[in-house]
């Protein structure tokens, strides 16, 4: 099968966890047999060297009068390329996919609810043009994949299939690494991206405040742009890095910390990247919402409550569970249901189906 894979809000000029995904998702269908190709309105034409072998073929966006101009050129790239199934990342409306996926099965990926996350990123403009085109272009599609069971059933309105495959990592590509040694401070890592609330970068800085003989480096957020009330001393700002580069740092850390502010999107339900990675690496993680792939009693996992109140009742758990943790690393047959290669067989079965039935 021939797949065009179209992006969008998915920055691959860089290494980060969205092209990280993307990369190993068409390298699986590669592997697969099929053939795969990226498109994508992109801010630049650059391309994050570790793409490859993925076959690339971005469209600039230029400014908002070209950015119209430019979205139709996507569109008619994509149909010269004669695919047989369009996987689209959605985000928003685009002018001439609705035309592109009428000729051409579309399926969506869903990767959070919209209508909530939007209010908090984007400016008034654009939140009233999504609003206005939101049903135009998921009316379009054949069929969606969510990446929680939440999202799946606030998508069921739209009345097309759909099939829940949480996200997944490729587990032979991360090593599971050594425990830490026995020194203080323990150490906790949290990565997380500027201008991302859910993330939860101020509940990181309230465990610090609540735990202080640990130690948070914090990876993806500079002190400098981390908002007022974040920057605590035992916390250490490093900024954006590469794998290779924060792999030393996840080494020292006894628990990482993933997402602690859903709440503000008013959700329950998720499964991070960041979180997976933690896993494949072997570290055990204190968040607050319920993941799609983590069984409810499983020991490496301390979900806290999801919401605005305070941490602080927490406390003796969330120090418990660190120190449960010290000189140990989750074994790898504990998550192998994060694995990448089932939920891509199972991604490539449903792109099978939706478009044979809409073909």
């Amino acid at each position: 099968m021939r797949i065009a894979y179209l992006g969008q809000m998915a920055d691959v000029a860089t290494e980060n966890g969205i092209s990280k995904k993307i990369r190993a998702q068409c390298l699986a269908w590669r592997e697969a047999g099929h053939e795969v190709r990226y498109f994508s309105l992109a801010p630049t034409a650059a391309v994050w060297p570790g793409m490859q072998p993925v076959s690339v073929e971005l469209c600039a966006r230029g400014n908002p009068g070209q950015r119209i101009v430019n979205s139709f050129r996507l569109a008619r790239r994509i149909e010269a390329w004669q695919p047989e199934a369009i996987y689209f990342r959605y985000a928003y409306h685009s002018p001439g996919l609705v035309r592109l996926f009428r000729a051409i099965p579309a399926i969506a990926e869903i990767n959070s609810d919209d209508q909530a996350e939007y209010p908090l990123t984007l400016s008034r403009a654009k939140i009233v043009y999504h609003r206005l085109t939101r049903k135009r272009i998921l009316g379009s599609v054949a069929g969606f994949v969510a990446v929680t069971n939440e999202l799946a059933a606030r998508f069921a309105g739209f009345g097309k299939p759909v099939r829940v495959i949480a996200n997944g990592i490729a587990l032979s590509e991360y090593p599971l690494l050594p425990s830490p040694e026995l020194v203080r401070p323990t150490r906790l890592v949290f990565i997380g991206s500027a201008g991302s609330p859910w993330h939860g970068l101020d509940r990181v800085a309230e465990v610090a405040s609540l735990i202080p003989d640990i130690a948070i480096d914090v990876i993806g957020e500079s002190a400098a742009t981390a908002p007022a009330g974040t920057r605590v001393p035992a916390m250490r700002f490093h900024g954006p890095l590469s794998g290779r580069e924060y792999e030393p740092i996840l080494r020292a850390a006894t628990a990482a910390l993933g997402t602690l502010g859903l709440h503000v999107k008013g959700m329950q339900e998720a499964c991070p990247l960041k979180v997976r990675e933690y896993l494949a690496y072997g570290l055990p993680v204190i968040a607050a919402y319920h993941d799609t792939d983590v069984p409810d009693q499983a020991d490496y996992f301390l979900q806290l409550p999801n919401s605005r109140e305070s941490l602080a009742p927490h406390r003796d758990r969330i120090a418990a569970f660190i120190t449960s943790w010290r000189g140990r690393r989750v074994p790898r047959a504990s998550v192998l249901q994060i694995d990448a290669a089932a939920k891509e067989s199972r991604r490539l079965e449903f792109i099978r189906q939706v478009s044979q039935s809409v073909a």
